[in-house]
Order: structure tokens, then sequence, then C-alpha cells
């Protein structure tokens, strides 16, 4: 919202509310998003309410809002990674000349990876059938397909090569919590206005989308591509980076090449400047438990530290709720 005009908020709140209230994905007059614009000309925003950054607020005059500085950005959609990092370098050019020496890699949207167990091949009968195996096959794998990778970056020689060098790219964003977006829309787009401040409380929710999203997705990719002798690519934004525990390299006293053939995941962060655009920030060249350890963001306590909130629960008699004694 920072960088549109009151009239273009106005707009933007209007299409928002109207996608909302018709509880729509996309809508026919979305408008463009200018980061997957950069692969698919004229592709429109399919983010539900449109919003894919967020930062924090304080309250300003006549229910202003005013950014707090040097508080972070925050990715709500990960198609904002599909962007300039550096000068005229895309996100996947960055990660295809780290992960396969090659900064002009064929880009892949949305690959299936995974189907369910259960799911059985067409009898052979309905296969040789040419009125309608080909549109059988196609609903039927369609229906099939559990998981897709995000992306991948291909190294265009190797398509004349036995073997195709590819890696997976992974975006994760973080989702948010708290009160419902419309009520904001709908200030919006009640007329032309600067920068308000939020009517509800919202906060990034980091144990949605590290522990609980992006971890076993992990589980489940990393261990099947590293059997097929490929690394998986993640990229998250420095906020997220943030909330996780430390990350442990491999092979740090390798140079950069050593570290990503000894890595079965490289961690590509990125951040926000001042002018809000994406710049390169950290990678890191790590294995799949380092990566689990890290996402989970927890650690034990101290048996003593323990003990002692025990017995402060046991011994709190407003904690009737949760302690209770066995009668004799």
């Amino acid at each position: 919202m920072g960088t549109l005009t009151p009239e273009e908020r106005q707009v933007f709140g209007a299409l928002s509310v109207k996608q909302m209230e018709a509880s729509v994905r996309s809508l026919p007059d979305a408008p463009p998003c200018p980061f997957l614009e950069t692969l698919l000309p004229g592709a429109r925003c399919n983010k539900r309410g449109g919003v894919c950054s967020i930062r924090k607020y304080a309250p300003g005059e006549d229910k202003a809002g005013v950014f707090v500085p040097g508080d972070k950005i925050v990715t709500t959609c990960p198609t904002r990674f599909v962007a300039e990092v550096e000068d005229g370098k895309s996100l996947f050019s960055w990660i295809s000349e780290k992960m396969l020496d090659q900064p002009k890699p064929i880009i892949v949207k949305e690959t299936p990876f995974l189907r369910k167990i259960s799911d059985a091949r067409l009898p052979m009968e309905a296969a040789h059938d040419e009125d309608v195996a080909e549109d059988v096959v196609e609903e039927e794998e369609a229906e099939k397909k559990a998981g897709r990778i995000d992306w991948l970056v291909v190294n265009p020689p190797s398509m004349q090569a036995n073997e195709l060098e590819w890696a997976a790219v992974e975006t994760q964003a973080l989702y948010f919590s708290g009160g419902k977006m419309i009520t904001e829309f709908q200030a919006y787009a009640a007329a032309p206005t600067g920068i308000l401040f939020p009517l509800g409380k919202r906060r990034p929710d980091y144990r949605s989308s590290g522990p609980k999203r992006l971890s076993p997705q992990l589980d489940v990719k990393v261990p099947v591509l590293q059997a097929w002798g490929k690394k998986v690519a993640i990229v998250i934004d420095k906020f997220f980076f943030d909330n996780m525990n430390k990350l442990d390299d491999v092979y740090i006293r390798g140079d950069e090449r050593a570290r990503r053939d000894n890595a079965a995941i490289v961690w590509f962060i990125v951040d926000y400047d001042d002018a809000l655009r994406l710049r390169t920030a950290e990678i890191h060249y790590t294995t799949l438990d380092s990566s689990r350890r890290a996402l989970n963001a927890t650690e034990p306590l101290a048996k003593a530290d323990f003990t002692n909130n025990l017995k402060g629960v046991i011994n709190d008699p407003q904690r009737t709720n949760k302690v209770f004694k066995v009668s004799e």
C-alpha cells in the first residue's frame, strides 16, 4: 500500500472486497502481478486479497499508519520472490549460478512430484482405446498428483546429455494470523486515502509456515531427490530466517563448490532494501537434519527450570484446572 496513490488504494481495496465477498481465489479483472509477469507476460495476481508482503505500522495522526523504521518486511506470497535480486539478475539466475554454474537456466513451474500409493493404473484395454485413452489418462494423472515441486531450474546444454542437470527450488512465504483483512480493504475502498492504521491485529505466523508447513515438505522431498543425485534450494526472506535456529553449514573449511557438493539443501536468503526491492542476503549449504533442527526453532528447558516450573504449577491455587489430586 505504501507505494500506491490514494486513488490506486481505493481501486485495490474495492477489488479485494469484491474477491473476498465472491469467495474466489482470483478475479478476471485482477491487476497484473508485477513479479510473475517477469516470466509470464500478462499474468494476473492470484493471491486472495492481493497482499504479498506486510510490515509493522504504528498509529499516527487522524487514523494514519506510520511504518516502524528498521522492522523487517515479511513476505506473505511466494510469488513475491520471483523478482530481481540484483540489478539485472533474477532470483532464478542467482540460484542457478550457485547450483548449476549456469546463469541462464530453463525455469519450470509447479512440477508434479508425488502421487498416492493407492492410485491404480488404467486398465490395459482402456489405455489402448484411442478414443478415450489420451483424455482419460490426462484427467486421471491430474487427480493423482499429491505433491509438486514449486520450481525447477534446468541447465539448457544438459538437454542433449544423458543426465539432465537440474535443481529443485522451494519458495516459502509466511502466513499471518489475526483479524480478517476484509475490514481493511473496505476502509480503503470507501474513499481515496493515505496509509491507514490497521483496524485489526495481525502477526506473522512462523510456526504455521516453518515447522508445520516447510519441514514436512522437506522430509518427503529431500530424501528422494538426494537419492536421485539432485539438490533442493529453499528461498525465504530475512524475517523468516531470523526466526529459525542456527543452520549448521556443511564443510565450512571448503570453498563454495565443495560446500555445495556436500550439501543436500541450499538456503537462499533474501531481504528488502529501503525501496522495497528484493536483494540477496545470505546462502547456507546444509543438510536435512540441520534444516529440521533450525526450522523447529525450539530447545528443551534445563531440567532445573522444568522442575521449578512444575513445582510452581502444583503449588498455584489458581491452577486447579490443570492440577488434580487423587482422593484418599
